[in-house]
């Protein structure tokens, strides 16, 4: 992040006694330790062990934070495919994953867990210390307490019930069973709220690459969205587009650029090392290659004739007679000039939120969802709604313009068809073997044997 604390051996290491992406329940009692105190003596190295939690989040290759959510929910939904063989993707393009998969086991579950372990310790260490300002001990507090219900969020949307922790403490993380996600998105909720609390709208750095209150705001409103509760999914979305922080870029091919308007919350590299994981990985290394991801044909088909999310958002090679378009959100495949972050949430999502709670009978209902729906088409070159005005109709189209304005961002098109109940019938078309429970990711069977009180998901050994 620009021009914020550099060149410090990351001290969040010392925290943890982490430096790999080991199994959360694998974590031993580490004689750094003793050092934790002296993390939190003062402002300056309390602030370096939290940037460590953000450089964790994007370094390496992909990862949970990094590119992986966006991809591998991508393929078991119907956005994209690859276009070659592979051991590691076409179990979740043929939603056939085994449960010692290795990316469930490493990405999708130690990554997530080890975050949690880190801020867990951050705030341990934050609520504890006397010798830090007020002002960054409420900032870093909501910080990580953000990063601790976005981690929640993806690991309870992948799996369902999931062991919740929130203490550092090894010993009772390696024994804990499954928590109901119903309890999962309170944790979520108290966490959300906590921050906002503890937050301003000011960000605390340059540019928009850590959480401000706004960043907690939009998180906790796609949490009412997700549990059904319209009315305050409707108040949260509300206060980030009311915020007057940001607005819809006008440009298409600037949505995801570095610190974009658009942009609420963003992630960058370490030291701002490289573009993102998703450029790398969609866009072809040239004009006569296969891209290693194409777009499938069902989400290739839902854009609307003149859409420029088509034109702006997907690029194509032809290749031996063969047409194969990809994601071209992100622009920048090379490692430098670092010109694009990973978006975590942008304002238009925060329209779509709206829209589908007042679709479903909060704020200002159908008329005002139809208004929220139109500010997203209008930017994207199309004439206003003017489908029927019942609310099934209106559902169906928030549906689809959240399908060709949020692909391939973060699981959104995966969680939306789960949550809308319509993954059966989507999915099941589309795709061959198809069966209920792979709707939910199979728990790692390393953490089966490791932990005797967590269980598997249905259908899975």
């Amino acid at each position: 992040m620009k021009n914020t604390i550099r060149n410090i051996g990351y001290i969040i290491c010392t925290i943890t006694g982490l430096t790999s992406c080991k199994k959360f329940v694998e974590i031993a009692p580490s004689s750094q330790f003793i050092v934790t105190s002296a993390i939190f003596s003062n402002d300056y190295t309390a602030l370096s062990a939290v940037e460590g939690v953000y450089t964790s989040m994007r370094s390496g290759t992909v990862s949970f934070a990094n590119g992986a959510i966006s991809i591998y929910t991508g393929l078991s939904s119907d956005e994209i495919y690859n276009t070659s063989s592979s051991s590691t993707y076409d179990p979740f393009f043929k939603n056939s994953i085994p449960s010692n998969n290795s990316a469930v086991s490493s990405i999708f579950w130690a990554s997530p867990y080890n975050t949690i372990y880190r801020t867990n310790s951050i705030l341990e260490g934050l609520n504890t210390s006397m010798a830090l300002s007020d002002s960054v001990k409420k900032q870093l507090t909501g910080e990580m307490k953000v990063i601790r219900a976005l981690t929640y969020f993806y690991l309870t949307n992948l799996y369902g019930d999931i062991p919740l922790i929130i203490s550092s403490d090894y010993k009772l993380s390696s024994t804990e069973p499954r928590t109901a996600s119903s309890k999962i998105y309170l944790q979520i909720i108290t966490d959300l709220t906590d921050a906002q609390s503890l937050l301003s709208n000011n960000y605390p750095s340059s540019g928009r690459a850590r959480p401000n209150k706004q960043t907690a705001t939009a998180l906790l409103a796609r949490v009412y969205l997700y549990q059904k509760d319209w009315s305050n999914a409707f108040i949260q979305a509300s206060q980030v587009i009311n915020s007057n922080l940001y607005s819809l870029a006008t440009d298409l091919n600037s949505v995801f650029i570095e610190n974009s308007n658009e942009t609420i919350w963003e992630i960058a590299s370490p030291s701002e090392s490289r573009n993102t994981a998703e450029g790398t990985l969609f866009i072809p290394s040239s004009a006569t290659v296969k891209p290693p991801f194409t777009i499938n044909p069902y989400l290739l088909n839902a854009f609307e004739t003149g859409d420029k999310r088509k034109t702006n958002w997907l690029k194509s090679n032809t290749v031996s007679g063969t047409t194969y378009y990809y994601p071209y959100k992100f622009k920048n495949r090379a490692t430098s000039p670092v010109t694009e972050y990973d978006v975590v949430f942008r304002l238009a999502e925060q329209y779509l939120i709206r829209a589908e709670a007042q679709a479903n009978g909060a704020g200002n209902g159908l008329s005002g969802a139809i208004n929220d729906l139109n500010f997203i088409r209008k930017r994207a070159g199309l004439v206003n709604y003017s489908g029927l005005s019942d609310i099934t109709s209106i559902l169906n189209a928030v549906t689809h313009e959240r399908q060709v304005e949020l692909f391939t961002e973060w699981g959104n098109r995966w969680f939306d068809l789960k949550r809308s109940g319509i993954i059966d019938s989507v999915i099941g078309t589309e795709k061959t073997g198809w069966q209920s429970y792979k709707a939910l990711y199979p728990i790692p069977y390393s953490q089966l044997n490791i932990n005797p009180f967590l269980t598997q998901n249905t259908g899975y050994n």
